[in-house]
């Protein structure tokens, strides 16, 4: 039983495409820049909540009083087996990066590009508020705590527990941080960016093709493998409990699902196309449809058909298999509105993406 699958269809990008973004018609460049402003809202907002997760990280933490012979924060201080720039760096860059390289030897969709970065911010932001409004109201102290406070006495006094006065530490942000251990900011950060990345290179590659191609659940894997190293390192330096560990870790994975879901459907729909962010919030007329379409290539640059209609929004819609009787198959169409002859090369492309086996 012969079966055409999905393809990656890479290519590397012709000096024509770029000048395309630039030799634009009047209509398409308003479009294009309405399309942009109804983005404003989205981009305020998202800067709105990574200033707000930053300026909650620099206030002080809960003070909790703690026994001096409690051995859960008696471990000696070690220097970050994963250093601080590590997580976020990873958790804003893998993402951009995998949506760039789509964007550069793929689709040429700058709309998926865009949505992406929006995306990742957003998910970002709001793992940053969670986790550092979380952070200082539970006040927990790092496995190291005592090492960090250096105590001026040795015996807590009879029935009574201490507090931070009894700390001899001259760094006080040094010591504050060692009051801000539940949950673990490494493990948040990075499995917020790396769960987002999955997603996304997880619904690229086609995951839900149901032809179970290992290479797809390997590149699925890694990023999220990588995430829970950087967590588990948190627990070998001492820095963190395993319970902050786990919950940060919860945390971060829930909100980057959240931060994809946003702007992108579901990664393992086998009834959508999932390589595609939601459609454009603008449509592309139907006779604008050929403006982006790459040189030599068969996909759309700009925009797709799930992303253009007649002056009128075009939600995603499910997949309707349509016969082949010269082929004894069934291909995986997707269905288009009434367009002219001229757009009849975008109904054939998308007919001849996907195809399963008939019965």
């Amino acid at each position: 039983m012969s079966t055409k699958e999905h393809t990656l269809g890479l290519s590397l990008p012709h000096w024509s495409d770029f000048r395309r973004l630039f030799d634009l018609p009047k209509e398409e460049r308003h479009r294009r820049w309405s399309l942009l402003k109804t983005y404003i809202p989205d981009w305020i907002i998202v800067i709105l909540i990574n200033i707000a997760g930053g300026l909650f990280g620099l206030l002080g933490p809960r003070h909790r009083e703690f026994s001096l012979n409690d051995q859960s924060i008696q471990y000696s201080n070690h220097y970050n087996y994963v250093p601080d720039y590590v997580p976020p760096l990873v958790a804003y860059a893998s993402p951009i990066l995998s949506a760039l390289f789509f964007l550069v030897f793929r689709r040429r969709n700058w709309h998926d590009f865009h949505c992406t970065v929006l995306g990742v911010f957003l998910a970002m932001g709001l793992n940053n508020t969670a986790t550092n409004v979380v952070k200082n109201a539970a006040g927990r102290l790092r496995p190291d705590f005592i090492d960090r406070c250096q105590p001026n006495i040795t015996e807590n006094p009879k029935l009574k527990l201490v507090d931070y006065t009894v700390c001899t530490q001259r760094d006080l942000a040094y010591l504050r941080e060692g009051m801000r251990s539940f949950p673990s900011g490494h493990a948040s950060l990075a499995f917020c960016g790396l769960t987002f990345t999955s997603l996304y290179l997880a619904s690229h590659l086609r995951y839900n093709d149901q032809r179970g191609h290992a290479y797809k659940t390997i590149v699925f894997y890694l990023p999220l493998f990588c995430a829970a190293l950087i967590a588990i390192s948190r627990t070998a330096d001492y820095h963190h409990h395993w319970q902050d560990v786990l919950a940060g870790s919860i945390m971060g994975a829930f909100i980057g699902w959240f931060g994809y879901r946003t702007y992108f459907p579901a990664a393992f729909d086998p009834n959508i196309p999932t390589d595609r962010p939601y459609p454009s919030r603008i449509p592309k007329p139907a006779d604008l449809a050929q403006i982006g379409e790459s040189c030599g290539r068969d996909l759309p640059v700009d925009d797709d058909p799930l992303q253009m209609g007649i002056g009128s929004s075009y939600s995603m819609r499910k997949f309707e298999p349509t016969a082949q009787c010269s082929t004894c198959q069934q291909s995986i169409s997707v269905p288009l509105p009434d367009t002219p002859a001229s757009n009849n090369n975008y109904s054939r492309t998308h007919e001849t993406i996907l195809h399963i086996p008939s019965d």
